[in-house]
């Protein structure tokens, strides 16, 4: 029996030194760090510009190879072929190191690599993946959050993510490096836990050709609900045969959040302590959604949208039905020109949402945060700042990946004019003005998870569209829900509601202070809506 226990316990030892000698990190010449996001086509040319950013801001070694022995030596360590490309691309005459020994006369050669290599993580890309293995302690080193800060809260909320605010001052990807409107997406609990992958918001890219063919005149880049439902109804009107049913659109949806943020209401008040969607303003926003879908039909209801699945050649494909000129108008980021330049030349234009008093759009898109429990939490950090430079803000130019993090380089030439694209000149400023001037992002409440927001919102509008209920009845359900979820928090954490407590006594200052007509000290308001719409009507007290 002991000899037994001997011979297990020793295979027991060989399999862990094996599985040990066989982890990536064992297996080449540099640490690997992993990338947890989804698997798009751009995602091998990031990590390899990241591979090559690291060497040429010296982020890695320096090999002085003097013999040919030396020669063989580095030739001989474990580089992976992407590091054996970033090492060649970044150091003239280094071919002749992978292609054999180097000529006497070549050498001395000195030869920088970077500290680490990046792989992707694509299968641990879905969020109770994150938080498992995060929870473990084997989560990947940079961790992709969705949701304009939503997930990013969450993880950060739950401990998994490294502050990286004195970090983002030592290499330069602080809040000053991105759009003003997105730094609040940054931070959780005012520290800074997160930078913009590629910042993004929804503008109606618009087909001109659609219009053209039915003699309609092209929407302006700024217009009114007024002149939305003016323009739409004569769209329609005249794409559309008299007496039958309408299947070609002046939109493919409407964007209910900017809608409602144009009349001067947010989801929360502003102090984020109790939801506002029974107000009026709501109402009116989901009765219009109402009328332009089932009156006017300017925008496709959930039917028409289902006939279009089941007739030949469309596929049910929204970017198809686009390009085809069912829908003149599209919904989506500058991102979507990644699809439409698959279709050829299409003739295109951007204009805003259409405003009931303040033009705004939602600024929002993917962001990188690093793992708190990372073994290269150095290089994860590194990551950022390569988010923040030119190396990667081109590449988002040059692939039209939503907007480059960086805004200085949306003033580029190649931004504004691509060469190969002169039929969007002109869109692209539309997204980049958007950004700098109507964009405020996303207001999440600490009280109650975005989820369950998202939810009691989205059946309200279902109730509505499906006449379950009127749209005051349904705003009013909707918020004594989301308000009741609040409540459950409260109960079940001392510090949550003690912070509660205070920020409804300063919503109460607020009141108090708009009730008699005196301004709003800016430090007062916590929830990023209502700084921007104070500023614009004009209520704020002086800002320093």
């Amino acid at each position: 029996m002991r000899k037994l226990f001997c011979i297990c316990g020793l295979l027991l030892l060989c399999a862990g030194v094996g599985t040990y000698l066989t982890q990536p990190e064992r297996q080449t010449a540099v640490p690997v760090i992993y990338w947890v996001i989804d698997p798009a086509p751009a995602r091998g040319q990031q990590i390899a510009l990241f591979h090559r950013w690291l060497i040429k801001n010296g982020h890695g070694a320096e090999y002085v190879l003097r013999t040919p022995q030396d020669v063989a030596a580095f030739r001989a360590e474990k580089w992976s072929p992407a590091l054996v490309k970033a090492i060649t691309d970044e150091n003239p005459g280094s071919d002749a190191i992978w292609q054999g020994e180097a000529s006497p006369a070549a050498l001395p050669l000195i030869i920088r690599a970077p500290g680490v290599e990046m792989r992707l993580d694509s299968a641990s890309n879905d969020l109770n993946k994150k938080l498992v293995q995060g929870i473990s302690g084997v989560a990947g080193d940079v961790i992709e959050g969705y949701g304009g800060g939503k997930q990013m809260q969450y993880l950060a909320a739950g401990g998994m993510l490294a502050d990286v605010t004195e970090s983002a001052q030592a290499y330069g990807f602080g809040p000053d490096k991105t759009y003003p409107a997105l730094a609040p997406a940054l931070f959780y609990d005012g520290r800074q836990y997160a930078f913009p992958r590629n910042p993004a918001q929804v503008l109606y890219w618009v087909n001109k050709g659609t219009f053209k063919e039915y003699g309609q005149p092209l929407p302006p880049s700024r217009w009114t609900i007024e002149e939305f439902e003016q323009c739409g109804k004569a769209f329609v009107a005249a794409a559309n045969p008299a007496g039958e049913r309408r299947t070609v659109f002046f939109a493919d949806r409407l964007m209910m959040v900017e809608l409602r943020r144009s009349l001067g209401l947010s989801v929360f008040n502003e102090t984020l302590t109790q939801c506002t969607l029974d107000d009026p303003r709501n109402a009116r926003a989901m009765a219009l959604m109402h009328k332009w879908t089932y009156e006017d039909h300017i925008l496709p209801s959930a039917a028409d949208k289902a006939s279009f699945d089941t007739e030949g050649g469309w596929g049910g494909q929204s970017f198809q039905l686009f390009k085809s000129g069912r829908y003149a108008m599209f919904a989506s980021g500058r991102w979507a020109l990644m699809l439409f330049r698959k279709f050829g030349a299409m003739q295109l234009a951007v204009v805003e949402p259409p405003h009931g008093g303040m033009p705004n759009t939602v600024l929002s898109g993917g962001q990188s945060t690093v793992y708190r429990a990372s073994k290269h939490r150095k290089y994860a950090e590194l990551f950022l700042a390569y988010m923040a430079g030119e190396d990667y803000n081109m590449q988002i130019v040059r692939d039209g990946d939503a907007l480059p993090p960086n805004p200085i380089y949306t003033e580029t030439e190649l931004f504004r004019h691509p060469p190969d694209y002169p039929n969007e000149w002109g869109c692209h400023e539309g997204y980049a003005n958007a950004a700098k001037t109507i964009a405020t992002v996303q207001s999440f409440s600490p009280f109650v998870l975005p989820v369950v927001v998202e939810r009691y919102d989205t059946m309200a509008q279902d109730d509505v569209m499906n006449d379950r209920a009127t749209p005051e009845e349904a705003g009013v359900r909707a918020s004594e829900r989301i308000n009741e979820e609040i409540g459950l928090t409260l109960r079940e954490s001392d510090v949550l509601r003690r912070r509660y407590e205070e920020l409804c006594t300063t919503q109460e200052q607020i009141e108090e202070l708009r009730a008699a007509g005196k301004p709003v000290p800016v430090a007062l308001i916590t929830n990023p809506f209502h700084q921007r719409y104070y500023r614009e009507q004009g209520w704020l007290a002086d800002e320093e």
